[in-house]
């Protein structure tokens, strides 16, 4: 039996899986990088990113993230751009905190571990947001990047519940 609280008491927290996911809006003039990735049997483009491993920071796991899916190394995270809170039966309850990041340097050459990414490349911005916009990704990682991109205020938090915006 779940414990009872008092009026005056906090509720319990609720125990279970958790995911925090960085993602970096990597920025060159009017470019940005995009990934082409192998997922649920489809291929997608997306902007780099990935979960934050047990114990890492979330500056240190987009440093890591970034190396791992372009090659490419970040002198300095950014600001934070906007953040997505989704929750759906397959990923519950999902904080993905995505930075916009202009400070970064090297060769793309994908390096990813988990063998998802198929390319990255730096694509001007008109051509980017074209294949996001036709991109097979969740309707979470494409809205907020194209409202961002297309001037939408920053620190943003977007809300999604199985996929549909929660109000």
């Amino acid at each position: 039996m779940p414990p009872t609280n008092s009026p005056d008491e906090a509720p319990a927290p609720v125990i279970g899986p958790g995911v925090q996911v960085v993602v970096a809006l990597l920025r060159r003039e009017d470019h940005i990088v995009l990934v082409k990735e192998r997922r649920d049997g489809q291929e997608i483009w997306s902007l780099p990113g990935g979960a934050v491993e047990q114990g890492e920071l979330l500056t240190e796991a987009l440093v890591r993230e970034v190396r791992e899916e372009t090659g490419l190394r970040l002198g300095a995270v950014g600001p934070l751009a906007f953040l997505v809170n989704t929750t759906s039966k397959r990923y519950p309850s999902t904080v993905v905190l995505t930075f916009d990041c202009s400070d970064w340097n090297g060769e793309i050459t994908v390096q990813d571990p988990d063998d998802k990414v198929i390319s990255a490349v730096l694509l001007p911005l008109n051509e980017a947001t074209q294949l996001l916009t036709s991109s097979a990704a969740t309707r979470p990682e494409i809205e907020p990047v194209l409202a961002y991109l297309d001037g939408a205020s920053t620190n943003q938090v977007w809300s999604y519940r199985e996929d549909q915006p929660a109000r």
